[in-house]
C-alpha cells in the first residue's frame, strides 16, 4: 500500500469546457507516490504549512495515468462553495496542494465490467481506460452521461480506445440531445450509440452482452448513484456486483 504524501503543485493548465466544468493539470514539486486507477486525492487551494494542520480541501478522482508520476490531472464541476472558490482562485502558474492516494474504487480483473459515469465522474475511469490493451480479454463497457455532448470529457482517449480495443465498447447519453456527436461515432469500427436523456438501464440492457453477469461501477452525482443503484438492485443484481464511488 502506498504511503499518503502531501505535495505542492504548480497549475500547468486549466481547460474550461463550458457549463462551469474544468479540467486542471498540475505539476507536482516531487514525484507523486504510486497509485492505482480509480483512487482519489484531496486538493486544497489554501496555503499549507507542514508544521500545521491540513487546510480545508475537496476530494477528486485522479484522472491521470499512474505511469506518469510527474503530472496530476483532475476534473471538477462548480456545484458548491468550495468549487466556487477553486474557480475563483486556481490560475495557471499558481499553486495548489494535494495529498494522495486514497480509496479502493478499483476495477477488478476477473469479471466483465460496466462503467457508469455521470459528468465529471468519468475521471474515476480514465486511467483504467487508458491502460486497456488490444489483448484485454474481458468485456468492458463505458456508459457515459453528460448534460451536453460538449461535456463528454476525454473524448480523444475514449474514441481511440474504442478503435484499438476489441472488447471495449461505449454507450453515451446526452441530456441535451446528441447533435454533432453521433457523427463522430459513425467512423468507429463497431456500433456505438448516443441516446438523448439521462442514463437509462432499460436502453442499456439491450446494448450489453450478458448484462446480468457484469460488475457495475458507478461514479457521478449522488442523485445518479442512488437512482441507478436502486434500478440495478431491482434487476436482481447482488450488492457485491454494484460498486459506487461517492465523490460528493
Amino acid at each position: 500500500m502506498s504511503v499518503q504524501r502531501k505535495i505542492c503543485c504548480r497549475v500547468k493548465s486549466i481547460i474550461d469546457h463550458g457549463g462551469r466544468v474544468y479540467t486542471v493539470d498540475l505539476v507536482p514539486a516531487s514525484p507523486v507516490p504510486s497509485f492505482r486507477p480509480g483512487q482519489f486525492l484531496h486538493l486544497t487551494v489554501d496555503d499549507y504549512d507542514a508544521s500545521g494542520f491540513w487546510p480545508e480541501s475537496r476530494v477528486f478522482s485522479i484522472a491521470s495515468s499512474p505511469r506518469d508520476r510527474s503530472r496530476i490531472r483532475i476534473c471538477y464541476s462548480v456545484k458548491g462553495r468550495y468549487t466556487t472558490k477553486m474557480e475563483r482562485e486556481l490560475r495557471m502558474g499558481g499553486t495548489a496542494w494535494i495529498k494522495l492516494p486514497y480509496g479502493e474504487f478499483i476495477v477488478e480483473d476477473s469479471r466483465d465490467a460496466a462503467l457508469l459515469a455521470g459528468g465529471t465522474g468519468i475521471s474515476a475511469f480514465t486511467a483504467f481506460l487508458e491502460a486497456l490493451t488490444a489483448e484485454s480479454r474481458r468485456k468492458v463497457t463505458l456508459v457515459y452521461g453528460a448534460r451536453t455532448p460538449q461535456l463528454f470529457l476525454f473524448n480523444d482517449i475514449i474514441l481511440a480506445q474504442l478503435k484499438r480495443v476489441p472488447n471495449f465498447s461505449a454507450v453515451f447519453f446526452s441530456e441535451a440531445g446528441n447533435a454533432g456527436f453521433s457523427e463522430r461515432l459513425t467512423a468507429l469500427p463497431k456500433a456505438t450509440a448516443c441516446f438523448s436523456g439521462r442514463i437509462s438501464l432499460d436502453l442499456l440492457w439491450s446494448n450489453l452482452v450478458d448484462p446480468a453477469n457484469r460488475v457495475y461501477y458507478l461514479s457521478g452525482p449522488p442523485v445518479m448513484l442512488n437512482a441507478l443503484t436502486a434500478d440495478l438492485k431491482s434487476r436482481g443484481l447482488p450488492p457485491d456486483r454494484i460498486r459506487t464511488d461517492a465523490w460528493e
